[in-house]
């Protein structure tokens, strides 16, 4: 089995850059009024971070995804449930997970006109599997994919290795995909650049683009799905959340995705504005590495975990109420795609986890070889404020039993570079997923192969059996087992300390209309058509 150091490294950066894009805000603009009150043609969207590239394959920020979702299309897309539906191909076949067949559909053009082609697609995946063309997403392409293959004008196919159902996720446009002309391909300068900007078959066409301000939109008379509701979309590149907040209360900016939870009163205080909370899938949580002393010492982890007051953080001020008590790594929203949301909660709420208790965890800690307490420090990601603020409520409680944890902030970049390494003892995790995968958290987080294949660099070969018989089930409902055993088997050894599944908050105005909006929306296929203008 190959080492993951590398690439969990490549996967953490992809996820990271996905939260912090998801932190951003979202906006659509009223735009001028005048006397005739004329309909609205334009979406403009507000966010607070920006992009250098318009192609996936070099940048996985979740922005990227958002564009790449009406721009690009795989194989396959995503649903507004989060479920796969067709794209550019209308049906595929495996029966073993092993040998997947694709059949093309007919008629797919590109935004110039020109028609999908099989060598279009296999050019796409080739490139995508290719890590120094495409580091943004080859990390979806493993060392398993033993050939792609042209069948015909009309059908391609792809070999694994050993079966793995969670493939088909690889060759989404929520997972790896994104394909573009092979020509126009390989005489683009950079593919994604405001010279050469991006080639796709969705819905949209990408017409300009400044990575200092900003990138627009049209919609193409091309796309075999139909007739796009919208006619232009804008997005604007806005850095700071006072300027935000200020646009949407002067109504120059009508819809804000994932505003921050500890200020979402003053969105809802603005006139006319309706504020929202979805559970986002993502997990936050504390990790332990059994590799730094005390850290060894189950004891110590068991301590540490039982001082955590989760209902504290969640419901007090530092979530306002906001977020789920976490038992698992996994979120209970991750295994929708195979059972019910009931069915998860009620399977998550028997899994072994540390509750709070302050008298377990002064007994836990008598019992480790550091009875009399020890010192050590966490650190947390600059652009997560609330595990800061979370972290300062977890030292304060474990100095009660004579635990010293100093908190200290440090840059993303820095965080990304740190986790991992085999140096600190206690770590933050934050995990936002981008596919509906029952495995996708857990592949990374418990893959207990060995030191290097997850931030732990924890050793279990139950857990690495468990995790591997996930990746090489057959279907989505088959992964589950063996994910909630190793979140189970986890926890037994408090190797991980969940604290809380997230919660994003929306706000709108009256000057957009919105349904059926969740954690899936934005990478869903035309996900403009969830939108109205007034």
């Amino acid at each position: 089995m190959k080492t993951k150091r590398k690439v969990l490294a490549k996967r953490l950066l992809a996820i990271s850059l996905a939260i912090l894009f998801a932190l951003s805000f979202i906006a659509c603009g009223n735009g001028d009024s005048n006397e005739e009150d004329t309909q609205k043609d334009e979406l403009v969207i507000g966010i607070s971070g920006a992009i250098s590239s318009l192609d996936v394959n070099q940048e996985a920020g979740i922005l990227n995804y958002y564009i790449a979702a009406i721009v690009s299309e795989g194989l396959v897309g995503l649903g507004n449930d989060g479920k796969v539906v067709p794209a550019l191909a209308e049906s595929w076949d495996s029966e073993d997970a092993k040998v997947w067949t694709f059949k093309l559909r007919n008629d797919a053009k590109f935004s110039d006109g020109s028609p999908v082609t099989a060598d279009d697609i296999v050019w796409s995946i080739e490139r995508a599997m290719d890590e120094q063309r495409s580091p943004g997403v080859a990390i979806y392409f493993p060392s398993y994919v033993e050939s792609v293959s042209k069948v015909s004008e009309e059908e391609i196919e792809i070999v694994l290795e050993e079966s793995h159902a969670s493939f088909i996720w690889a060759v989404s446009n929520a997972g790896g995909l994104f394909v573009t002309q092979k020509d126009w391909g390989e005489a683009a300068g950079t593919i994604g650049s405001p010279t050469d900007l991006i080639l796709g078959s969705g819905p949209y066409k990408a017409t300009e683009f400044d990575p200092g301000t900003g990138v627009s939109f049209e919609a193409t008379d091309t796309w075999w799905g139909g007739e796009a509701t919208i006619p232009k979309i804008r997005f604007e590149f806005i850095t700071d959340d006072s300027t935000r907040l200020l646009a949407f209360t002067n109504g120059d900016i009508d819809f804000a995705l994932n505003i921050p939870v500890d200020q979402s009163q003053q969105w809802e205080d603005v006139d006319g504005a309706s504020v929202e909370y979805i559970a986002d899938r993502s997990y936050y949580g504390l990790t332990f590495d059994p590799t730094v002393e005390p850290f060894d010492d189950v004891h110590v982890r068991m301590a540490v975990s039982y001082a955590i007051d989760a209902e504290s953080i969640i419901n007090g001020s530092i979530l306002n109420g906001h977020g789920q008590v976490a038992t698992a790594i996994t979120p209970p929203e991750q295994f929708t795609a195979a059972i019910s949301l009931d069915e998860a909660n009620k399977r998550l709420a028997e899994i072994t986890h540390q509750s709070f208790d302050m008298a377990s965890a002064e007994k836990e800690l008598l019992k480790s070889k550091v009875a009399d307490g020890f010192e050590t420090t966490i650190f947390y990601p600059d652009s997560y404020q609330n595990t800061g603020k979370a972290s300062l409520a977890i030292a304060d409680n474990l100095k009660s039993i004579g635990v010293t944890l100093n908190v200290k902030e440090i840059p993303i970049d820095q965080w990304l570079t740190e986790v991992g390494n085999g140096e600190q003892g206690v770590a933050w995790m934050i995990y936002f997923p981008t596919t509906a995968e029952p495995a996708e958290i857990a592949s990374w987080l418990l893959d207990a192969s060995g030191p290097g294949y997850n931030p732990a660099n924890w050793t279990n070969e139950e857990v690495a059996d468990l995790i591997a018989e996930a990746m090489s089930a057959t279907s989505l409902e088959a992964e589950v087992d063996p994910v909630i055993e190793a979140n189970d088997l986890a926890q037994q050894e408090a190797i991980y300390a969940p604290v809380w599944w997230g919660k994003s908050a929306v706000a709108y105005s009256d000057a957009v209309s919105l349904r059926d909006y969740n954690s899936f929306s934005l990478i869903s296929q035309n996900w403009p058509g969830l939108f109205s203008l007034k």
